[in-house]
């Protein structure tokens, strides 16, 4: 969506408020300090009632594996002790095995499939990735797993051969291979550089809703049980790794990548203090040219590694936290001589003040073959050091690590909450306030109901891209809305409470709320409500003001509030520069009242723009003649449409034109919208100037999508005017159908009504227009579909209704009309697909008809060359006798209906039927600058059309066959945000050639003939 402006930050004065329904008026400069000890008390009560009753199961992994690069198999065997902490009874084990979602016949494969994108369903060996398991004992007995979900092998299950009590535990044994896939996801290999994620059988949490036997899916990503890892990995001795955890024994190859040889590594092999079980490295055959590198994690969800022999390594440490990064020698002046360890330490930093102290050892950051960020416990790999993705991804050091969600069940949790905490972080270090950019985006979602519940689970969206705008930006904005009710200080007491008392620990929607509850001391449960589990819309309207001058000088308000949406949220009062009460929102209507020692100035609600409120327009006190005004004017700029948050744009630009009855026009057109997208406003007085020139004085008017109707998906207009011999009016409504934003068809269904009367006839194109005028209606449909490179489309139209001439035939009378019903139908359908040679080929089909007792007048005739005359009408360079593009000495193509370019514009009858091809050959394209694209372009057009827009050739026969051919230069330009395309064309062959558009340069069949046009001919 369009870029929207916000309004500028304005201060809190200390209010006298005695309302019944605010609360206290503060500061709109925050500060954003670290809890002082003072409040430790505070934790600690909270501490006391926090987690009763929870439990999480115990286990313990004993990983030992090799890695094979020339294949890219790694074999691997591991001893998984469990421990059943619930007080439920098991008889099913599960492990997930990840990396069989990026292969054929996963769902992870499916959804892609199904959404149109290309990734793993087409890959074949050795490019996809696998996880097989070989052997397996679970129990003491040899198992082989089944696989509920199938095809789909992410899910394993055995029975166990005897129940698992509470308290009781179990030993399995698993023999695997795995292998990661050519196209990073999550994973990934290139080379001799390998992502290690999710790669070992791992087993599946066990939680208070049973087992979370889950496949993966792209939308949603992991969930683990806590546990202890001791993993033993055998590599080439070259490689240099990173990973979860601390190395206990063996060279993880960073002193040879040490960028700075005088820096101590500190490698943290004592950090553990439990005992390491035998045999370790010792019990390794390791093979000449290989090493041995063990690593020991406790209390982390994953074990994560990545290798590269060409890492070079970077340290620092943030208190007790020791931070290593690993980047390739070519990204030296990105990652290297402290950036990326000074933006890691800088995350923690932040991350400290906000929830606590990080409780693992370390934070290893590499850089990953894929872009993008995917977070581990102790690790985040990385495809830049930008500082926005590293606090981002650290981010998830907290939320997805210590605070360890349901990322597929509510992915909000963790998403959600670090792109909030990554905005608080740019906004305290003096960037703009995350909101402002991000609640736009949201409402558009919003307002076009594209948007879901941000609760739902990853799978249940309606597509990825649903997914991400939920669990990230509209769950982001959850984040900003609790702490615009709760206040800055109070969130930032949630957020050590939270973490306080559910570390390194499962947590979900239930315990950060009732951690927000206890600390805020709100019943905050309709907050969650609305904005987790519905996605109800915002709007406030101020009805009314009361000012009462007090005995002592000071000044009694009163402000009646209108809520209008189904949502509620607290909403602030001011003027241009101080809050004095904050309503409830709840009712209604609410009146609240306050006091203050000097007169308020013009009051609005929600000045800072915080409760996501739809309408801004009907915020403002109403005024004498402005009524509520919330515009802003400006000098319109024709490359770009500027949109606000807080007004309507009104954008004002001179333009003129000519004509030959007109004479030389001049007008000031007007755009106005709100949103971008919303009251949206075409305004153009014009005044001819011309000698002889009768109703000077023309307007065009357009308005579309009222703010205070929306509709979704829908766009509605009406249109009237008084112009250049022509009135009229006509009303236009259209709803898109389409089901997903980024794929799939996209059908639209509509209706047009429209009156158009001819009024002066100096103005007219005779060989466009009759006297004569029509009220006319009907439906439409239309859609547009693309797979890959290739465009489809198709749009059909029809229109009844009646036209009346003026004056009858035969009869000298003025005040006589003739009038007839009609009826006039069209239809269209295109493709453009890639073609031979790396060319681009274009085919249309188009028949046309008009029904009526008489021939159809000019204006309502299927034209043969292109748009019609009420399409065109509202261009003045298209409008009227001798405009620019209407010139006889000038060959302009408008395209549509039966789209015989090369033919006379007044070529019309009661039916056409044609097809249009083209064969076009890029020369170029690039995705910046004002030239976009050049093409080169063959075309070939062909139609038969009835005797009333044609004669017939011959007599007797009852159609025409026309066609044409010829070459021409395709551009494609952009400035700003204006978009055109430009045809030079070059029609070599027209016949029948009298009725050729440029009769000037050529008399005959094969002839020099040219065209321009600012459209694609299709």
């Amino acid at each position: 969506m369009p870029g929207v402006a916000r309004p500028t930050g304005v201060r809190i004065a200390r209010s006298t408020s005695q309302s019944r329904a605010t609360s206290p008026a503060r500061s709109l400069l925050c500060s954003f300090p670290i809890l002082m000890p003072s409040l430790a008390s505070f934790f600690l009560l909270l501490l006391t009632r926090d987690t009763t009753g929870y439990w999480q199961q115990q286990v313990s992994y004993r990983i030992t594996a090799s890695l094979d690069e020339p294949t890219g198999v790694l074999t691997g065997r591991e001893r998984i002790s469990y421990v059943n902490r619930s007080s439920t009874t098991l008889r099913d084990f599960y492990v997930h095995q990840y990396l069989n979602a990026f292969r054929p016949g996963s769902r992870w494969a499916a959804a892609d499939s199904a959404e149109e994108r290309e990734r793993f369903q087409h890959l074949v060996d050795p490019d996809y990735a696998f996880e097989r398991i070989t052997a397996a004992t679970l129990m003491g007995r040899e198992l082989r797993p089944d696989y509920p979900y199938a095809p789909d092998s992410t899910i394993a299950h055995w029975t166990l051969a005897r129940p698992l009590v509470p308290g009781d535990s179990l030993v399995v044994e698993i023999e695997w291979q795995a292998r990661l896939s050519t196209l990073p996801r999550r994973q990934g290999r290139q080379g001799r550089r390998f992502d290690f994620a999710q790669w070992y059988p791992k087993v599946v949490v066990y939680d208070k809703y049973g087992w979370e036997d889950h496949p993966l899916y792209p939308a949603g990503e992991f969930y683990g049980e806590f546990a202890t890892y001791d993993v033993t990995l055998d590599l080439p001795d070259d490689q240099v790794i990173g990973a979860t955890g601390v190395p206990v024994e063996g060279d993880p190859g960073w002193d040879k990548a040490r960028v700075d040889p005088a820096q101590e590594i500190d490698y943290q092999r004592l950090w553990y203090r439990s005992p390491l079980a035998a045999p370790g490295c010792a019990g390794l055959r390791v093979t000449a040219g290989r090493k041995c590198v063990r690593f020991r994690a406790e209390r982390v969800h994953h074990f994560a590694f990545s290798l590269n022999p060409q890492y070079r390594y970077e340290q620092g440490r943030y208190g007790d936290a020791v931070v290593r990064v690993l980047y390739l020698p070519e990204d030296r002046a990105t990652w290297g001589n402290g950036v990326a360890v000074r933006n890691t330490v800088a995350a923690l930093a932040w991350l400290d003040s906000l929830y606590g102290t990080y409780q693992w050892p370390q934070l290893t950051n590499v850089h990953r073959i894929e872009g993008g960020g995917t977070e581990f416990p102790m690790m985040i790999m990385d495809g830049s050091a930008g500082l926005g993705l590293i606090v981002h991804e650290a981010g998830h050091q907290y939320t997805m690590g210590q605070l360890a969600n349901n990322e597929w069940r509510e992915g909000w949790l963790d998403e959600g909450f670090t792109s909030f905490q990554t905005g608080w972080f740019f906004e305290t270090h003096g960037g703009p306030p995350a909101y402002d950019a991000l609640e736009p985006e949201v409402l558009w979602l919003d307002l076009e109901r594209w948007s879901e519940p941000v609760s739902f689970p990853g799978e249940r969206y309606r597509d990825f891209t649903t997914y991400n705008a939920m669990v990230y930006s509209k769950a982001q904005l959850f984040y900003e809305e609790l702490r615009y009710v709760v206040g800055d200080e109070t969130m930032r007491r949630i957020l050590r409470a939270y973490f306080a008392r559910w570390r390194l620990k499962h947590v979900d929607e239930d315990a950060l709320r009732e951690v927000a509850e206890d600390v805020s001391g709100r019943d905050l449960k309709w907050l969650f409500g609305e904005w987790l589990h519905a996605t109800p819309l915002f709007d406030y309207r101020l009805k009314g003001v009361e000012r009462h001058h007090l005995a002592d000088g000071r000044w009694r308000t009163v402000v009646t509030i209108e809520r209008r949406g189904e949502g509620r949220l607290p909403v602030e009062i001011g003027d241009a520069d101080t809050i004095y009460a904050r309503a409830t929102g709840e009712p209604a209507e609410e009146r609240v009242a306050f006091v203050t020692a000097a007169r308020p100035g013009r009051l609005v609600l929600d000045p800072r723009g915080r409760t996501h409120d739809y309408n801004l327009l009907n915020n403002r006190e109403a005024r004498a003649l402005v009524g509520r005004g919330a515009w802003t004017f400006r000098l319109d700029d024709p490359t770009r449409e500027a949109a606000r948050r807080d007004r309507l744009v009104r954008a004002w630009l001179p333009v003129a034109w000519s004509n030959t009855f007109g004479g030389f026009t001049v007008g000031l057109r007007e755009r106005s919208n709100y949103l971008g997208s919303y009251d949206r406003g075409l305004l153009l007085p014009a005044l001819a100037t011309g000698r002889g020139a009768t109703n000077r004085f023309s307007f065009y008017g357009r308005w579309s999508n009222p703010i205070g109707h929306p509709e979704p998906r829908s766009q509605t207009s009406v249109s009237a005017w008084a112009a250049e011999g022509r009135a009229g009016a006509k009303l236009s409504v259209d709803r898109s159908l389409r089901e997903h934003l980024d794929f799939g068809a996209d059908p639209h269904v509509g209706f047009d009504a429209l009156w158009m009367a001819t009024t002066e006839l100096g103005y007219l194109d005779r060989g466009l227009w009759d006297d004569a005028g029509s009220v006319e209606g009907g439906p439409w449909w239309a859609t547009t579909t693309r797979h890959g490179a290739t465009v489809l489309h198709a749009r059909f139209v029809a229109r009844g209704g009646v036209v009346y001439s003026s004056p009858g035939r035969g009869i000298v009378s003025a005040t006589r009309y003739d009038f007839e019903g009609f009826g006039r139908f069209t239809g269209e359908a295109s493709v453009r697909t890639p073609f031979w040679a790396r060319t681009t080929l274009g085919l249309r089909l188009f028949a046309g008809g008009y029904t009526g007792a008489s021939p159809p007048v000019r204006q309502r005739r299927i034209p043969i060359a292109g748009a019609d005359p009420y399409e065109t009408f509202s261009d003045p360079l298209l409008r009227s006798r001798g405009a620019l593009f209407l010139r006889p000495d000038f060959y302009y193509h408008a395209p549509g209906n039966a789209n015989l370019r090369s033919f006379r514009r007044d070529l019309g009858g009661r039916w056409a039927v044609s097809v249009n091809g083209e064969l076009t050959r890029s020369l170029g394209r690039r995705d910046h600058g004002f030239l976009r694209e050049a093409s080169l372009m063959g075309f070939a057009d062909a139609g038969v059309v009835d005797t009333v827009a044609v004669p017939a050739t011959k007599p007797g026969r009852g159609s025409t066959f026309l066609y044409e051919g010829g070459l021409g230069l395709v551009t494609r330009h952009q400035l700003r945000d204006l978009d055109w395309t430009l045809r030079f064309e070059v029609p070599f062959v027209v016949a029948p050639f009298q009725f050729a558009a440029d009769s000037v340069s050529g008399k005959a069949r094969l002839a020099l003939r040219w065209q321009v046009s600012l459209s694609p001919s299709f």
